[in-house]
């Protein structure tokens, strides 16, 4: 190696400089490797994968996962979650096996049915030619949803499915219907699509936005992603879930709200906080929404459609042997906001519509009647606001009919300020106006003692 020095003559300074850039270029080919210079390289992805298949040398157990310096938190985690097998108990004197106390069957009927799910190393094929003997231990292990190749994990809820399907195992039926399993599709199709969406209308995006795992980057409405599947909601094992249904928060109504109550046009939570059932300290949103019998006791139907005749009365603190009662309630309370909101909207379309022709004619005081149009604004985005809610006044009853109300009555005074200061459509009098007024008035006073009375008894 030549080095250059002042000390050092007769060397040219252009060859040297040569030299090194030279030297320079042959390193970038090697970090380049097949994207730039043809010379072939171990990619870290794929050192990655060959290190999980070495330290995973028996795929049919997996137990290399379970020991060792790799996953050992990991593994502490899963192993206190209901797929670690646990809840599974094989009685050597009588030969039989339960699930969580919840059934018990012969070995040889559990072996046949459930192990393919409840069991580790389970095959079709080994369930052919090994009958009876088809498994290798009670429950799962790393490998029932994980394999060694790339990715090693993913959220598109595939691999929950192949298990969590059948009707009463707290299983998936109604989830393809459900607005969760449609959540990009229906974003897609919407006119406001960006995003900020994705923050709660895919899998990646909510588990980013919320600090559970990913990236928190604005993701394409368009773009290669999954809608919320099961990962978005559960997590199988890690050390900030420490509750029975695996979800990412303290409770359902906690996680429910990370979406359902984020700004002004999404006002679940905001709703249901302070209302009755929130009151009570014990009801949550799963309570009520997807609430289902099933037949190893209450599960989950994931459409989380409201299903009244399951729901009320199922417990003792859930207007047990007053199901009819409760069910009336429901019914009487949303009947009674879809009449109350129907007349608003009546009476709000009736009264802009008449502005905006009074707007449009010669010498209009336009700024009594912009007074007048932005009262029936602010009087609308109320109704609105309790009308994103969704639950047609059953979240908060009290609330929502108070202020539904107050709405009504401020867009009556528009309405009255509008006649008694601007000119009145032909065949219009004051008579009418005190009539309008006053019919509407009763409709409002009466319902919302309907709802009182119900509320007291």
């Amino acid at each position: 190696m030549v080095y250059y020095t002042e000390e050092t003559p007769g060397v040219n300074k252009r060859m040297v400089a040569g030299y090194y850039l030279f030297l320079c270029l042959i390193g970038f080919a090697i970090l380049l490797g097949p994207t730039g210079s043809g010379i072939p390289v171990t990619l870290s992805v794929d050192r990655v994968r060959e290190a999980h298949e070495l330290a995973t040398p028996d795929q049919e157990n997996g137990v290399s996962c379970l020991t060792g310096e790799c996953h050992n938190q990991t593994w502490e985690y899963w192993n206190m979650t209901t797929h670690s097998g646990y809840l599974i108990y094989y009685n050597e004197t009588s030969g039989n096996v339960t699930v969580n106390g919840a059934r018990e069957r012969t070995y040889l009927a559990w072996n046949a049915t459930c192990a393919q799910c409840h069991a580790i190393g389970w095959t079709p094929e080994r369930n052919a030619t090994d009958y009876p003997y088809t498994h290798d231990g009670f429950g799962t292990n790393c490998l029932t949803c994980h394999d060694t190749s790339t990715p090693y994990y993913s959220v598109n809820g595939s691999v929950c499915a192949s298990c969590h399907i059948h009707e009463g195992h707290g299983g998936l039926e109604g989830y393809t219907e459900s607005a969760h399993a449609n959540s990009l599709t229906d974003l897609r199709t919407s006119s406001h699509a960006g995003s900020d969406c994705m923050h709660c209308m895919s899998a990646e995006g909510f588990l980013g936005y919320n600090g559970f795992f990913g990236e928190d980057d604005d993701l394409d409405p368009e773009g290669n992603y999954n809608a919320i599947t099961c990962p978005a909601c559960h997590a199988i094992h890690d050390a900030q879930v420490v509750n029975p249904a695996q979800i990412w928060a303290e409770n359902s109504t906690e996680l429910c709200g990370l979406c359902h109550g984020n700004s002004a046009r999404h006002t679940t939570i905001n709703v249901w906080t302070g209302g009755a059932h929130d009151l009570t300290g014990i009801v949550e949103c799963t309570d009520c929404h997807g609430f289902v019998q099933g037949s190893h006791g209450p599960e989950m139907n994931h459409t989380f459609a409201v299903l009244p005749e399951d729901a009320c009365g199922q417990a003792p603190e859930c207007h047990e042997g007053q199901e009819a009662w409760a069910i009336n309630q429901l019914e009487e309370i949303m009947s009674s906001y879809d009449a109350l909101v129907a007349d608003f909207e009546a009476e709000a379309s009736a009264l802009e519509t008449a502005v905006a022709a009074y707007n449009a004619t010669a010498g209009a005081n336009i700024t009594l009647a912009n007074y007048v149009q932005d009262e029936i604004d602010a009087a609308s985005t109320t109704v609105g606001y309790y009308g994103y809610d969704g639950s047609s006044g059953f979240h908060d009853p009290m609330e929502t009919f108070d202020a539904i109300n107050s709405a009504f009555r401020d867009l009556l005074d528009a309405k009255a300020y509008y006649y008694e200061n601007l000119p009145a459509p032909a065949g219009f009098s004051a008579d009418t106006l005190i009539i309008v007024g006053g019919a509407a008035g009763g409709i409002l006073v009466g319902l919302l003692l309907g709802v009182l009375v119900g509320r007291r008894r």
